[in-house]
């Protein structure tokens, strides 16, 4: 291309294009270059139509989605609370177990009894998280 040719590109593009500068890892961009080369497809197209998607309301599916019940701190309080009556519902039931395991079976009586502990301890965990 002549040099004349060039400068107009290059004045078209400052005109119409705005580029954009992403600081990211080293692997995670090996990376996409490497998917890009596989599929066939430019880094610059898929990163465009990444754009158009998001612009157009097709967000992206996000990492973590804890949904409306745990929104405000006040409500994950009350969904640790939930849980915690579950928690002690199920050590409740393991303990009744336990109390009717006929002697002669110890290694169940052992099983339950750990069963308990476990729960215990997970219940101990949940009243932690509701007293912050």
């Amino acid at each position: 291309m002549s040099d004349r040719g060039y400068e107009h590109r290059k004045r078209w593009n400052a005109a119409n294009y705005k580029q954009l500068n992403v600081a990211i890892s080293t692997d995670l961009a090996e990376a996409f270059k490497s998917a890009c080369e596989a599929n066939g497809e430019p880094a610059r197209q898929v990163v465009v139509r990444l754009i158009t998607e998001y612009l157009s309301g097709a967000q992206p599916e996000k990492r973590v989605s804890a949904g409306p019940v745990c929104s405000t701190r006040a409500k994950r309080k009350k969904a640790v609370a939930k849980m915690l009556e579950q928690l002690e519902a199920l050590r409740d039931a393991e303990v009744v177990y336990s109390d009717n395991i006929p002697d002669n079976m110890y290694n169940k009586q052992e099983d339950a009894q750990r069963a308990v502990g476990i729960y215990e301890d997970a219940i101990a965990a949940m009243e932690e998280l509701c007293s912050i």
